[in-house]
């Protein structure tokens, strides 16, 4: 009979973790060296880094921002850093990373669609908020005090693809990408905004589709998303900064079925008689409805086409012009 040897077990244990330990690194520094650099969010911070002291005018929310507003079209210094999926805590930690590195910033534009703080957005943090930085550990405690362990185990999968499934998929991705000598990501970043590569579909199911993503839960106005958004709010009224909020278009065959969880009435009420917010929001812009049968203009039910982005764009640039000149009159 084979003897139970403890020392090879443990050598063999010792050497499997080692393996493994190796892996995660190497995914890791190919991730950052080869690709993460050339992904949309990548070139999005560089870009923003570049010219962050100049900007005059922020916005900031998720993909109906991201999808709306193209900055270059306005006669200002504007920024579109909106990230696609991104919640208003994301949303308050990235802004509190840059913002006293923005002498010239004098607005924030935050996005008030129906689905602001529904609670299906606090699922998860995106890795990426971990791995550039904007994510202390001070901040890992706070977040771990609202939403327990889960924040630690987003924590340790931004340490390596091989740790998230999702990041794990993109990668191998950008692998085949690589060898076949394709762009990482395609899209043309336009100050923030960036260029669809693809035409989407409108109609009433894939408007559905989005409406029973977006309200997961049937939480429509989570504690922490309104906790996070009020902490935004304070950022900026410490620091002399106006804040508007804005409803970006959508069709009509969201309107129509996402009405079904929550109005716009019931959504503005929440917003606009709430203490602790409304005094710190200098004014809303509602476009809700602006091009709502025009479905040439949106990539699905709840996004602007380039072409819906470009004409909505020119629409608010005459809204913030006066805004920052009320606040030149002011200061």
């Amino acid at each position: 009979m084979m003897t139970f040897n403890l020392k090879i077990v443990a050598k063999g244990i010792f050497i499997a973790f080692c393996i493994v330990i190796a892996l995660l690194l190497l995914v890791e520094v190919a991730d950052r060296a080869l690709f993460r650099p050339k992904s949309i969010f990548g070139r999005t911070v560089k870009d923003f880094e570049r010219q962050k002291s100049e900007i005059q005018i922020l916005f900031l929310g998720q993909s109906d921002m991201k999808r709306a507003v193209i900055p270059e079209v306005m006669s200002f210094k504007a920024y579109n850093f909106a990230e696609l999926g991104e919640s208003f805590i994301e949303t308050y930690f990235k802004f509190k990373y840059y913002i006293d590195e923005m002498p010239s910033l004098k607005v924030v534009v935050l996005p008030l669609p129906l689905g602001s703080f529904s609670s299906f957005r606090t699922n998860r943090i995106g890795t990426k908020y971990y791995s550039y930085g904007y994510i202390s550990y001070r901040d890992l405690w706070e977040l771990y005090q609202i939403k327990g362990s889960r924040v630690i185990r987003q924590k340790l999968a931004s340490y390596s693809p091989v740790l998230d499934p999702g990041q794990l998929r993109a990668f191998w991705k950008n692998v085949r990408r690589l060898i076949k000598k394709q762009p990482i990501e395609k899209a043309v970043i336009q100050e923030g905004y960036h260029l669809l590569a693809f035409k989407g579909i409108v109609n009433e199911k894939m408007a559905l589709r989005s409406i029973q993503r977006h309200f997961q839960g049937h939480n429509i106005f989570d504690k922490d998303l309104l906790l996070y958004f009020e902490k935004i709010l304070t950022l900026c009224h410490e620091r002399g900064i106006k804040v508007v909020t804005l409803t970006t278009p959508m069709t009509d065959y969201y309107i129509k079925h996402a009405e079904k969880y929550i109005t716009k009435a019931a959504l503005y009420d929440k917003v606009f008689k709430n203490p602790k917010v409304s005094p710190y929001i200098y004014k809303h812009l509602d476009y809700l409805d602006l091009y709502a049968k025009d479905h040439a203009l949106f990539i699905d039910g709840d996004h602007l086409s380039h072409e819906g982005a470009t004409l909505f764009s020119k629409r608010i640039a005459s809204d913030l012009s006066k805004v920052i000149e009320e606040n030149k009159k002011v200061s």
